[in-house]
Formats: structure tokens, C-alpha cells, sequence
């Protein structure tokens, strides 16, 4: 499922690519799971209508995001609010993007490229980098660029499982797809909004909990690369209100961080990384072990804000993350005939909390 990281990568792509476009055709699938105002809808066709005319002739104007929601807002006071779900991607047509699916072998693919580059930089050459990641991120981005140029020579459009189309238009014309696989994604419209805090009064945005990979700065004109929406839109706990947050619930730390309305935009590869990065052990229930001064919540809390806000700033390529991290490492459960992934000389191991399957490293990762 993509993460805080992977909507702000998509959030980065929309807002360096479609701010002042105009929407000039639609094509919306009568799909009731993606589009909820069809859900029980006796005249899905007219409602389809209705939405063809919201976005008709509209200019795009602010885009947004917050936890694993985003947004784009248009100068009808029409907001189109996305959710991906478990495989929804947004895809813009000639547009590379570094974003790569792990659980398909992304990881391998990944590794092998950091392998490869890293010698051929240190070929012919006694220097070695200095550089905390495995490669110079100019030399990965030559490898990135090669496969890129060949994947667009072979891009298929509209791509498979397409569930909406926009065709855009400023000096140039663009399309847009929102693609879903598995049908999870959601893809609300709402009228009247005026600001980006208008969907923060509705469902399912009043719900949410605070994003910690939001710095809190202002939201720059000009923008490049990184964070496309810095903004917080619901403050971050404190130390001492995280911590109480904390001690107040009777559930694993792992289940814990992953409920949204108290931690938007954490989800399974975030929260192993979070809990990595602590030391903390998944399955811990802190409450039953600690009191609301112990370091161990300190360092649970600054590793949450880090941990969010490093991916962020680097749009989720995992080829710029440090290469002290779990995420690369945490994908091979499944592959009985590989050997277990390590991370700093440790193996890696999996157990299912609540349902869900966590990565760690039991080395260091010890129950208290």
C-alpha cells in the first residue's frame, strides 16, 4: 500500500507538472467501489454526468496532501480527494517517476542497480565514496534515466486497470490516469471548498491524526523537489501528549501506529522502520512496561518524525534512503529458497501482529 511517502512522491509529480492546467475531457468509470457518490446510486450515469461537469473546463490550482489522503483543488471551488488504498497509483503520460512497487521485486531490482553502480564507480578507482548511501545519486540517476527512456518507448495508453481519465491543457497538453489494480482506492468530489481546511470539516479528512513528516513551514511558490505540502493541517502531539497517548493504550506498539487517526500516513513499511530505528520490538505493549518518562517512548517519538519526514523529503526513492535502514531489507519473506535479508549484520525476521506482518530485526529489537 502506498505510504505518507509515496502520495507525497505523487503529490510532487501533480504539483511539478499540472498547476495551471485546464481539464478539458474526463472519461470516469462506473466503478461504485473507487467512486463512493455511485455507491446505491439508482442513476450512476447521471451522477457521472454531474462529476464530468465539476471538472470540465477546470484549472487546477492547488494540490495537496495529508497521511495517505491527497488532493487536487480547482478554481471552481471543486476538490477532488484520492486515497489509493492497496495498489492505486496516479500515472502522467510521458512523466517518469522513480516509484517502484517492492512487493513485486522491486526490492531486488533496486538492490542490484545500487550493486552494479557501486562498482562501476569504484572500478579502475582506489577512491572510495564518501557518500552515506551505497552510490553517488548522480551515478543511479544515469541507470534510472536509461530505464526510463526505455519504459516510455513501450508505455501503453490508457494504462491497464485505469479507472479515470483527464486530458489536461496549458501550453501543452497532458493526460492523467488513476489506475487500481484491486479496487481500493477511493476518489471523493467536493463543492465549496475555498481552502485546503474546508476537507479537514469532512469525512473522511475530521477523522484523521496528525502527519508527522509535515515541518510546519510555509508552503513555498516555487517548488522543485521534496515535500510538496509542508503544511500541517492538524498539529503534532508533544513529547509528553505522545507519551501519554502511548502508556493509554493496551495494544502492541506496531497496531498502534498504525491506526490513522492518530498517525496519518503510517502504514506497515513505516511503522517497521519506526519501530526499527527505536529498537523497539513490534509486538510490545509499552503501556504494561513503562511509565510516560521513559526514554524508550522518547526515542519512539523521534524516530516517528524522522523516519516520516526523511521519506518524504527524498519523494520515497528508496535508492536515496540511508542506507542504515530496514525498508530495502524487509520484502523477502516469501522467498523460502533465499537466504534471510540482514541489515548491519543482523538477519531480519517477520511475525504477524493483529493481522499484519511485521518486519524486524530480533538482534537488536529485544523484548524489554
Amino acid at each position: 500500500m502506498p505510504e505518507v511517502a509515496e502520495v507525497a512522491h505523487v503529490c510532487a509529480q501533480l504539483r511539478r507538472n499540472i498547476i495551471g492546467y485546464r481539464i478539458t475531457g474526463a472519461n470516469i468509470l462506473n466503478d461504485s467501489l473507487l467512486f463512493p457518490s455511485l455507491k446505491g446510486n439508482n442513476e450512476p450515469e447521471g451522477e457521472i454526468r454531474r462529476i464530468n461537469s465539476l471538472l470540465d473546463g477546470a484549472v487546477v490550482e492547488k494540490v495537496g496532501r495529508h497521511g495517505k489522503y491527497f488532493w487536487i483543488r480547482f478554481n471552481n471551488q471543486v476538490a477532488m480527494l484520492m486515497h489509493f488504498g492497496m495498489t492505486g497509483m496516479i500515472k502522467l503520460k510521458n512523466i517518469d517517476s522513480h516509484m517502484v512497487f517492492m512487493e513485486n521485486g522491486g526490492d531486488k531490482k533496486i538492490l542490484e542497480t545500487k550493486v552494479k553502480v557501486k562498482e562501476e564507480s569504484t572500478s579502475g578507482s582506489s577512491s572510495k565514496t564518501t557518500s552515506k548511501y551505497f552510490a553517488k545519486k548522480e551515478s543511479i540517476k544515469e541507470v534510472d534515466n536509461k530505464k526510463q527512456e526505455q519504459e516510455q518507448e513501450q508505455e501503453q495508453w490508457p494504462p491497464n486497470f485505469s479507472k479515470m481519465e483527464l486530458k489536461l491543457k496549458k501550453e501543452k497538453e497532458l493526460d492523467l490516469s488513476f489506475v487500481d489494480p484491486r479496487r481500493l482506492g477511493r476518489i471523493r468530489f467536493f463543492t465549496d471548498i475555498t481552502k485546503d481546511e474546508d476537507l479537514f470539516n469532512l469525512d473522511p479528512l475530521k477523522r484523521q491524526g496528525p502527519d508527522y513528516s509535515k515541518s510546519g513551514l510555509h508552503v513555498t511558490k516555487i517548488f522543485e523537489y521534496g515535500d510538496p505540502d509542508p503544511k500541517r493541517y492538524i498539529e503534532l502531539l508533544s513529547l509528553p501528549e505522545f507519551a501519554k497517548l502511548v502508556i493509554s493504550k493496551k495494544k502492541t506498539i506496531k497496531s498502534l501506529l498504525l491506526e490513522q487517526d492518530y498517525f496519518a500516513g503510517v502504514g506497515n513499511w513505516v511503522s517497521d522502520e519506526i519501530l526499527y530505528q527505536s529498537r523497539i520490538h513490534p509486538g510490545e505493549v509499552l503501556s504494561e512496561k513503562l511509565d510516560s518518562s521513559s526514554p524508550v517512548i522518547e526515542a519512539l517519538y523521534n524516530a516517528l518524525i524522522s523516519v516520516c519526514y526523511t521519506a518524504v523529503s527524498v519523494e520515497g526513492d528508496v535508492k536515496k534512503f540511508p542506507e542504515e535502514w530496514l525498508m530495502l531489507y524487509r520484502w523477502g519473506k516469501r522467498r523460502t529458497k533465499q537466504a534471510k535479508a540482514k541489515v548491519g549484520g543482523h538477519p531480519v525476521d517477520f511475525v504477524t501482529i493483529g493481522g499484519r506482518t511485521a518486519c524486524f530485526v530480533p538482534k537488536v529489537q529485544k523484548k524489554l
